[in-house]
């Protein structure tokens, strides 16, 4: 269930949102996030610059965050 992140980019929206590699993305923007597919889907209907919510697993507990997306041009 969910994504495990192997990383994230120094600098990046994950890292300044608190994410950290070995973080499973369980949802986002308030949709839950079972597969890659679902994950996939969920990013592609984010709007640059405007915060949501992410939910992670870290060590057994979930975690909610938030996150801005920016462009990736």
């Amino acid at each position: 269930r969910g994504v495990a992140l192997s990383g994230v980019a120094q600098g990046g929206p994950a890292e300044r949102a608190g994410l950290r590699a070995g973080d499973v993305v369980v949802e986002l923007a308030g949709r839950s996030i079972e597969s890659i597919y679902d994950y996939t889907y969920a990013l592609d209907a984010l709007a640059v610059g405007e915060e949501v919510g992410i939910v992670v697993e870290r060590d057994g507990q979930r975690l909610p965050l938030r996150i801005v997306p920016v462009s990736r041009d």
